[in-house]
C-alpha cells in the first residue's frame, strides 16, 4: 500500500539549515518504540561533508533537511514524531565508519542514511549492523550490496548500477546508433569500471554493433591531476568524429577537473557524444554556462517533471540552498520520506519495527512515479532518468536540461 509522510498544506520552508526540533526531556528517541504526541526521532545523515566531494554532500544533506522540514511543518510523522537530523562527516574514509557509528549510537540514533560510495555504504552497513542501527544507502549503486543484502540492517534506496547503465545504454543506442568507438575515463573502482562494461553491453545488445573501447583510463577517487591521461586521450582521439564517443565514470570533483583540463586541449570537441554515469549537475552549474553537452543518467533532474510534489520539492530546496536540487538531493529527500513512511506504517520508531514495515512499502516521488521497497533484496524499485545537460547562460543555474526520459528500474 502506498504511503506518503507529507501532508498537504505544509508551510513554506524557512531559510535554515538545521531541520527538525531538539529532543524535549521525556520524549521518545529513535531507539524507543512508539511514543506519544511530541516525540522526536533522530535520523543520522552520514556523508563526506568535508574534502573533495563536499559540494555533492552539501546538496545531499540539504535534500534530507528539506524532507525533514516538510514533514515537521506538516505535524510530524503520523502527527506523533518530529524528525531531528544528526549529521556526521565520514570524510570519504571507510576507515572512519566505526567511529562515526559509535558516535551515532551514543547519541541515541538507531536509524541512519547516507553512504556516498559503494565502499562507504558497505563499511557503514557492516558497522551499523553491529550497533543495531538500520542503515539506508541513499547514494550507493553496487548490486553486490543487495545480492544478497550486505547485512540484515541494510536497505539500498538508490538505483543500482546495472539499471543505471541499462537506461543509459538504451538511450545512447536510440540517439547515437552509429557510435561504436569509445574512449573511457573513470574512477578505479569495481562499480565505476562496471559502469562502462555494462553500458557498452547494453548499447551492443540494442544496436547489434560491436562496441570497442579504444582507450580506457581509471584513476583513484580523489585524484584531480589528469595530465598524462588527457595527453593519451588527445593523441588517440584522431579520426572520424561521427562514430566516436567519450564515456565518463567519474563524478563531482573528478568530472570538474576532467572538463577544466580537457577543454583547453579541444578534446571535448573530438566526440559525437559524451555520456556519463554519476552526478554531473554540480559540475555543470559550476562552469557558469560553459558546460559541455553530456548525456547523464541518474534518478532525477529537477526540470524533467511537472507535478505538484516536484514543484514543492524544488521550491523548498531553493529556499534552503538558494539553488535547484540535484540527484543527490533527491536521493536523500526520498530516502528520508521512505524512513518516515515506514515509521508511520509501523506506528513505532523502534528500528526493528521500522524494518519490518519496509517490504512492499511504496511512496510517491518528485519524478511522478512511485518508489517501492523489495523485502527480499532490500532494494527499492527506483525511477531512473536520462537527460542531456549542457551549458546555457540563460537557464536556471546556467544549465539547460532536455531530452528527458524517465522509467522505473523494473521496466528496463
Amino acid at each position: 500500500m502506498k504511503r506518503s509522510p507529507l501532508l498537504v498544506g505544509a508551510t513554506a520552508v524557512a531559510l535554515a539549515l538545521v531541520a527538525g526540533c531538539g529532543t524535549d526531556e521525556g520524549t521518545a528517541s529513535s531507539g524507543g518504540s512508539g511514543g506519544g504526541e511530541g516525540g522526536t526521532v533522530k535520523v543520522g545523515v552520514v556523508l563526506p561533508f568535508s574534502g573533495v566531494q563536499a559540494a555533492i554532500a552539501r546538496f545531499e544533506g540539504i535534500g534530507a533537511e528539506v524532507a525533514a522540514k516538510q514533514i515537521n511543518d506538516a505535524g510530524g510523522i503520523a502527527g506523533k514524531w518530529k524528525i531531528e537530523l544528526v549529521q556526521k562527516d565520514d570524510q570519504l574514509d571507510a576507515a572512519r565508519s566505526g567511529s562515526v557509528v559509535r558516535e551515532l549510537s551514543s547519541e541515541g540514533v538507531s536509524l541512519a542514511m547516507g553512504g556516498q560510495t559503494t565502499t562507504l555504504c558497505q563499511s557503514l552497513a557492516e558497522a551499523t549492523a553491529g550497533a543495531e542501527i538500520a542503515f539506508f544507502g541513499a547514494h550507493c549503486t553496487s548490486k553486490k550490496l543487495i545480492d544478497p543484502p550486505v547485512t540484515d540492517n541494510f536497505w539500498m534506496v538508490s538505483a543500482k548500477d546495472v539499471d543505471l547503465t541499462k537506461a543509459l545504454g538504451s538511450y545512447i543506442s536510440e540517439e547515437f546508433p552509429d557510435v561504436d568507438q569509445w574512449s573511457v575515463f573513470a574512477y578505479d573502482q569495481e562499480v565505476t569500471r562496471g559502469f562502462w562494461t555494462q553500458t557498452a553491453a547494453e548499447i551492443s545488445a540494442q544496436t547489434g554493433n560491436d562496441i570497442t573501447a579504444k582507450q580506457e583510463f581509471y584513476v583513484p577517487v580523489g585524484e584531480t591531476n589528469y595530465r598524462n591521461q588527457l595527453s593519451s586521450l588527445l593523441s588517440g582521439s584522431q579520426g572520424a568524429k561521427d562514430n566516436s564517443g567519450l564515456f565518463l565514470g567519474v563524478y563531482g570533483a573528478g568530472t570538474t577537473s576532467f572538463i577544466q583540463q580537457a577543454k583547453p586541449l579541444g578534446l571535448l570537441d573530438a566526440y559525437a557524444v559524451i555520456a556519463q554515469t554519476g552526478v554531473y549537475w554540480t559540475t555543470a552549474k559550476a562552469l557558469e554556462g560553459t558546460a559541455p553537452s553530456i548525456h547523464n543518467v541518474h534518478e532525477y533532474f529537477w526540470s524533467c517533471q511537472d507535478n505538484e510534489m516536484n514543484k514543492k520539492f524544488v521550491a523548498d530546496f531553493e529556499a534552503l540552498a538558494g539553488e535547484k536540487p540535484d540527484t543527490g538531493a533527491y536521493q536523500s529527500y526520498v530516502t528520508l520520506n521512505l524512513i518516515a513512511a515506514a515509521i508511520e506504517k509501523a506506528d513505532s520508531i523502534d528500528q526493528a519495527a521500522v524494518q519490518e514495515a519496509l517490504p512492499g512499502l511504496s511512496i510517491d516521488t518528485p519524478t511522478g512515479l512511485e518508489l517501492t521497497m523489495d523485502g527480499d533484496s532490500h532494494h527499492a524499485n527506483q525511477p531512473i532518468t536520462v537527460a542531456n545537460l549542457y551549458g546555457d547562460p540563460s537557464a536556471p543555474q546556467t544549465v539547460g536540461i532536455r531530452d528527458c526520459k524517465t522509467v522505473l528500474a523494473d521496466e528496463l
